[in-house]
């Protein structure tokens, strides 16, 4: 009988140890967790106090173009874009004389705004983008390539055109930076506009966007994905 008693003392022994090991456990899953919730606040208080404070000097650059140029100033994220349909001889990547009148004040004045943030702008992504209609002869698959094909070589073009900037390219400093931080991107349709009733706005959907990254906004979907990755 004796012996019976002590192997369940035995065994309640072991399950306070399982249970003290568990708890210890708990505590320290809570520790990283409470970490990586600073972590993660910490990093986006960055990316909205940077993202402020680049918009705010970039709406001030610009606020006598916007209207005129037909321009959108990190309406919707950290970017800015150009709406007007007369960016582009129509079907063609070629720049219009018109939009290349603007690129050539615009881009080297976009450019000093972000020099000013070189340390801390990880990307500067110029994305072509298209309407979702096709030509006649195309199925939607065909004419969604297509449109892949037309905008990259749109953001390409308007790529091209900004480097070449006579203010561009006789700065070594910008053009050093262009080389590891601007890169184009055809979107074909991927991202198009939809007004309130959910109708596709074609003349909105069709544009050029420069889009900025920063870095705190990597850190940001680093920490993200390691916290994935561990299951905390």
């Amino acid at each position: 009988m004796s012996n019976i008693f002590q192997h369940k003392s035995s065994g309640d022994d072991e399950w306070i140890s399982v249970s003290d090991m568990m708890a210890g456990l708990m505590m320290i899953f809570l520790f990283i967790s409470i970490i990586y919730i600073e972590n993660i606040s910490k990093y986006f208080s960055e990316v909205s106090d940077l993202s402020d404070d680049i918009c705010a000097d970039l709406r001030n650059e610009f606020k006598e173009e916007t209207n005129e140029w037909d321009m959108s100033i990190c309406e919707n994220g950290l970017l800015i874009s150009f709406e007007s349909d007369s960016n582009f001889e129509v079907n063609s990547a070629n720049l219009s004389a018109e939009f290349s009148k603007v690129l050539e004040s615009f881009y080297p004045r976009l450019m000093n705004v972000m020099f000013g943030y070189r340390e801390t702008i990880s990307e500067l992504r110029i994305e072509g983008h298209t309407d979702s209609s096709v030509r006649a002869t195309d199925s939607r698959l065909t004419g969604y390539v297509y449109n892949t094909q037309l905008s990259q070589n749109r953001s390409r073009n308007v790529m091209e055109f900004a480097l070449a900037l006579p203010l561009i390219i006789e700065n070594e400093q910008y053009l050093d930076w262009s080389f590891t931080h601007v890169t184009a991107h055809g979107m074909s349709s991927s991202q198009n506009v939809f007004d309130a009733n959910g109708i596709e706005d074609y003349a909105a959907s069709r544009r050029v966007e420069f889009r900025l990254r920063t870095t705190a906004e990597e850190r940001l979907l680093d920490l993200v994905s390691e916290i994935k990755a561990s299951g905390t």
